[in-house]
């Protein structure tokens, strides 16, 4: 499961809460191409702890309750290490917009224009909060290191495959609009909606 190997990645980081993992890792860039919400962290934790992949100590704070801060064992390490030098299958795809498109077989042209607008207009916020990331972490740094170098091409990923599906929606919408798309069959009055 690559949500144990992303947390083991970001603790390679540095000793982190599972809030902190939550807000600064899964919701900063990674959000992009990986999602977790707290609670899957917090098991995820729990689970690595069981196995001896991590191990956390409670921190004192004076005005709000203790902090558990986790970190990486030197047998998280080699775990991580191998999953990352790995191979991996690639994932099962699902995308209920591809579904939706190709399902739409009695959906009118107005309506079906309006689905490939209003799905572009998701992609082309992907694709700016892509480049917004881009910018802010080359912007960070004044030194290229290596851990910039690899999630920089990460990010090029995202923004590459956005930039793909923009262009591709912009192929459907062209086709729709110059009636290359043959015309569904009208429901008959059963059908319809009263």
């Amino acid at each position: 499961m690559a949500l144990e190997q992303a947390i083991l990645g970001f603790l390679s980081d540095g000793p982190a809460t599972g809030y902190e993992l939550k807000t600064r890792c899964f919701d900063g860039a990674p959000r992009l191409f990986w999602t977790a919400d707290q609670a899957q962290v917090y098991r995820t934790l729990d689970r690595l702890q069981r196995a001896g992949l991590v191990r956390s100590t409670r921190r004192r704070q004076q005005t709000r309750p203790d902090r558990k801060v986790y970190e990486l064992t030197e047998p998280g390490r080699s775990v991580l290490r191998a999953w990352v030098c790995g191979s991996h299958k690639a994932p099962d795809y699902r995308d209920p917009f591809l579904l939706q498109l190709y399902l739409a077989t009695d959906v009118a042209d107005e309506a079906l224009c309006s689905v490939l607008a209003s799905q572009r207009e998701v992609h082309q916020r992907r694709l700016d909060d892509a480049r917004a990331q881009i910018s802010a972490l080359v912007g960070d740094t004044g030194s290229v290191s290596r851990t910039t170098t690899l999630r920089r091409c990460a990010l090029d990923a995202v923004a590459a495959h956005e930039r793909a599906v923009i262009d591709w929606i912009d192929d459907c919408l062209d086709l729709l609009e110059a009636g290359g798309i043959p015309a569904g069959r009208r429901p008959n009055s059963e059908e319809r909606p009263s």
